[in-house]
């Protein structure tokens, strides 16, 4: 079930709107691969791993931005916000050292439910955290980058 993006989404600040797009394509880009290749992802590793570094990469980069946005607009609560990001980059990060250190990547049975499991994991954060944290410092933004 690709995640589709929803005008409930938008914050209304165009690069921030521009770069959620792009998050949830990164997500589906994953699933992509992931459906496709269901009884054979050993074979797709090099394309698993490089989804998966992507989606990683660009989130680091999203959240400063959006932490500078919420900073220069003197958001009350970025401390808190911030700390949801780095927790979500932690638990990124602890995914891929157990993708790329353990066997997971012969064992098709085993990358079929880390990633079912991935994918509903960053659907959900996504939605939830757009939804509810993003939307709470809306309000407060008066500069668009």
């Amino acid at each position: 079930m690709i995640a589709n993006w929803d005008v409930k989404y938008e914050t209304k600040i165009s690069e921030i709107d521009s770069q959620h797009k792009k998050l949830f394509r990164l997500i589906n880009e994953i699933e992509s691969i992931f459906e496709d290749n269901k009884d054979h992802l050993s074979t797709k590793t090099k394309s698993l791993l490089q989804a998966v570094s992507e989606l990683e990469d660009y989130t680091i980069s999203h959240f400063l931005i959006e932490e500078r946005v919420m900073e220069l607009n003197l958001y009350p609560n970025l401390e808190a916000h911030k700390k949801q990001h780095d927790r979500f980059t932690d638990k990124i990060l602890e995914l891929k050292n157990r993708l790329t250190s353990d066997k997971l990547l012969e064992n098709d049975k085993e990358l079929n439910q880390f990633f079912t499991d991935l994918i509903r994991f960053l659907r959900l954060w996504l939605t939830n955290h757009i939804l509810q944290e993003d939307m709470n410092y809306k309000p407060y933004i008066k500069l668009d980058l």
